[in-house]
């Protein structure tokens, strides 16, 4: 008798099972997809057969975010605090919580073996608090935020995406009422990031206008996919992978498909889509099953997702940068090769001969003038030839600048030529 019993509630086969609107719930294990109702628990590889079997809860609602953990499925009711494990088909609840109502559209996920629940809305407000669970006493727990740390404004709604330790938090809505004290939704746009060892948050920038608000609507079907998160509204398909600052439009997808989608659950395991669908002029919904390149097509447009923003601490380092530059430049400048040489011109006459020294106090003398040859050739015997006079001069020069440059700790030549401006066939030697 119980071997027949048995039989009769694990086996199921037949056509696609049809289920009432808001009264079933589904996700994914391994490689199998489950839905459940009020009292049956219906198993599917890819839509093509189905097993089912009966689970023996009560379910006080059907309202349950899913968390998928290595051999088990963890089950969240909406709203936060009541919390089920599935596993090895069976249900256990884990908590000894209630129902919160203040996590309503917050975002949950699992981080070293423990459940988080970020933001959200409830009880009349809306929420920037990180709450976990603690499997010691069964309850939450609020994870708190470094003092120190400049943390986001209360949101709902993000799009949410964990990577290694990091906790990444785009975008979202918060409540608004206006002069006629009519409840709004403001759209936010700003990108941040969470350690989760440290406890500091980072701001990071601001959403891509390409990004349209829409996304943040309640209406918008969003999931786990990839890596990342696959986003469906208003008849278009966004991947966003915040972490990488990646977006991603599906530009070629099917929009007969996308009518009446009410979820999608993503398995990796066998790379399908189940894509929960209304059915027309009726309350019921039925499962269709796709692979990805079958659901989004093959045309994708890139983006990135937000465009950075330097923090205020970054801000300060560029403007003290900038000062450093300005306070460097000014030193720079203010010892010029002309002062240093002025500083050191005592030294620097124990270093050359009567004639070379005479050249260089008149450039010092005419500086920043330039000094014509004909000029400076006088400090050479007279009874020299011009020709003399002009290799003397050039190996004075090269004397002199040789010196210079060791006092200036300069790499280039002190000392420069240019031609007359009045009189190009006339050289001219000055100062740098």
């Amino acid at each position: 008798m119980l071997f027949l019993k048995l039989f009769f509630l694990t086996i199921f086969s037949g056509s696609t099972p049809e289920f009432s609107n808001n009264s079933f719930f589904s996700f994914h294990a391994k490689e199998f997809f489950y839905t459940v109702d009020s009292d049956s628990v219906y198993v599917t590889k890819n839509g093509e057969s189905y097993e089912k079997w009966a689970h023996q809860m009560h379910w006080p609602h059907f309202d349950f975010e899913v968390i998928n953990r290595p051999n088990e499925t963890l089950l969240l009711t909406k709203g936060g605090g009541v919390l089920y494990r599935f596993k090895d088909r069976s249900f256990e609840r884990l908590d000894k919580s209630f129902e919160h109502r203040n996590k309503y559209r917050s975002y949950d996920f699992t981080f070293e073996n423990k459940i988080f629940s970020y933001g959200g809305y409830g009880l009349f407000n809306v929420y920037s608090n990180l709450t976990f669970f603690n499997e010691l006493n069964q309850e939450w727990s609020e994870y708190f935020f470094h003092p120190n740390s400049k943390s986001p404004s209360p949101r709902q709604l993000v799009i949410g995406q964990l990577e290694d330790s990091v906790l990444y938090v785009a975008g979202g809505t918060n409540k608004r009422v206006n002069e006629q004290l009519e409840l709004n939704f403001n759209f936010l746009d700003d990108v941040w990031k969470l350690n989760l060892k440290t406890h500091f948050w980072t701001y990071l920038g601001t959403l891509n206008s390409v990004f349209s608000k829409d996304v943040f609507s309640p209406s918008t079907i969003k999931g786990p996919y990839n890596g990342g998160t696959l986003m469906i509204f208003n008849g278009r398909v966004f991947w966003s992978d915040v972490s990488n600052n990646i977006l991603k439009e599906f530009t070629n997808v099917n929009p007969l498909l996308l009518e009446n989608i009410k979820f999608f659950d993503f398995n990796p395991t066998t790379n399908l889509f189940m894509l929960s669908k209304r059915m027309h002029h009726s309350q019921v919904s039925r499962f269709i099953f796709m692979t990805p390149s079958g659901l989004l097509g093959d045309s994708v447009v890139q983006h990135q997702l937000y465009s950075k923003d330097y923090s205020a601490r970054h801000l300060l380092f560029l403007i003290l940068l900038v000062v450093i530059i300005i306070v460097v430049y000014l030193k720079t400048k203010s010892k010029s090769n002309y002062s240093v040489i002025l500083a050191n011109s005592n030294k620097i006459k124990k270093e050359l001969s009567f004639e070379d020294f005479s050249i260089l106090e008149q450039l010092l003398k005419e500086h920043p003038r330039a000094v014509d040859f004909p000029s400076i050739l006088n400090f050479f015997e007279p009874n020299l030839s011009y020709e003399s006079r002009v290799k003397k001069l050039r190996l004075s020069i090269s004397r002199i600048d040789k010196i210079l440059m060791t006092y200036t700790n300069s790499k280039t030549p002190i000392l420069k030529f240019r031609r007359n401006k009045n009189d190009r066939r006339v050289k001219e030697v000055y100062v740098n």
